[in-house]
């Protein structure tokens, strides 16, 4: 298990904890406090299979949604060799020379380029250090016949110049279309996890929203500040989001019983890991776990997550399947633009990261 400092985060996250029961009589579910990420074998949904086949795909999404809200994803489609590309190219970004890179940052070249470490934070948030990372995000591009409104940014990526990194657009681009793909299917299974038809979610999937990004931490020197991480734990704003992550390790997931457990890199595989957005479909019966990561490595770290929303114009509202006699919809409905837009700006507004509705007050339950 990688060694990390005492947790000085739980003061602050503390209300986090009120939103997991380990029995919730509203559902009548007992959740588990695991102590390993489940695997669950996504192939059914890639090659021909069986309803019933991709049912029990769904049936394994549920368990994990309902005790933790994450599992490794394996049998996707995509090669654990362009997943390794994928981290040697996003090296490529992060270590360019400084003459070349200095152009990118986001104070130089606008809100599209590379997020400086320290640039989440600011003096905004007394309580904390800054992260130890740098961030670079892409938006897919914008599809034939797709509405204007609601695109959550697509088309916008600003890109870093062919010639400095020969190639690099390219694969960033065809990579993102396959975590798309991929990400489109995952819409299916939890469809089917929930009790729904498998294609209910399939038309607000069809111009997906979603940022693919590209995480860097650097190496570690042998000191941080005592509420310093590589990235601080958090909860994210989407529906839910495919990780892929390189073999260093250091990403950690807090449990229904509170307990901080690995994820440690398993070849091939995507981390999936519910967000917020889920939450108020769900009426809390899936739920958002606080995850963080810290690198100890005498070398960069490299996390790639695609962040998967419906399309931007998409109303959020409680589930028919997730609400009944004494189980009411919790939350108010909104458009899926509107719920990412406030919490992102919550954060640039604040300096912490997403954390949770409650937690952070992000928007009041419905009643």
């Amino acid at each position: 298990m990688v060694e990390l400092v005492k947790d000085d985060a739980v003061a602050l996250y503390g209300d986090f904890d009120d939103r997991f029961q380990l029995h919730d009589a509203r559902f009548g579910i007992d959740r588990e406090a695991l102590s390993e990420i489940p695997v669950i074998d996504f192939s059914p949904f890639v090659g021909e299979s069986s309803l019933e086949a991709r049912k029990q795909v769904g049936r394994e999404i549920r368990s994990a949604c309902i005790d933790i809200g994450f599992f490794y994803l394996s049998g996707h489609g995509i090669s654990a060799g362009e997943l390794d590309e994928t981290n040697r190219q996003a090296l490529r970004l992060f270590e360019l020379p400084p003459d070349k890179k200095e152009g990118l940052y986001k104070d130089k070249a606008g809100p599209g380029g590379i997020m400086r470490i320290g640039a989440d934070l600011g003096d905004r948030n007394p309580d904390k250090a800054s992260d130890l990372k740098e961030v670079y995000g892409m938006t897919r591009e914008v599809l034939p016949g797709e509405p204007e409104r609601g695109r959550m940014g697509a088309g916008g990526t600003f890109w870093p110049p062919e010639a400095d990194l020969p190639g690099w657009r390219a694969f960033m681009q065809a990579t993102h279309r396959k975590r798309t793909v991929v990400a489109q299917k995952l819409a299916r299974a939890f469809a089917l996890s929930l009790d729904l038809p498998e294609t209910y979610w399939d038309a607000i999937h069809k111009y997906m929203g979603g940022n693919f990004v590209l995480n860097y931490y650097p190496a570690f020197k042998g000191k941080r500040l005592p509420t310093q991480w590589s990235i601080s734990p958090h909860s994210d704003y989407g529906t839910y989001t495919l990780l892929s992550q390189d073999s260093l390790g250091g990403l950690q997931v807090r449990n229904a019983a509170g307990i901080w457990i690995d994820v440690p890199p398993v070849p091939g595989t995507f981390v999936v890991n519910i967000g917020d957005l889920m939450a108020v479909w769900t009426n809390d019966l899936y739920l958002p776990s606080l995850h963080r990561a810290l690198n100890l490595a005498e070398v960069p770290r490299i996390s790639a997550p695609l962040f998967c929303y419906p399309h931007g114009s998409t109303v959020i509202e409680c589930l028919e399947t997730c609400q009944g006699l004494g189980n009411p919809p919790l939350y108010e409905p909104r458009t899926a633009e509107e719920h990412v837009s406030a919490l992102v700006q919550q954060s640039r507004r604040t300096g912490r990261p997403g954390i949770t509705t409650r937690t952070a007050r992000r928007f009041q339950p419905a009643g």
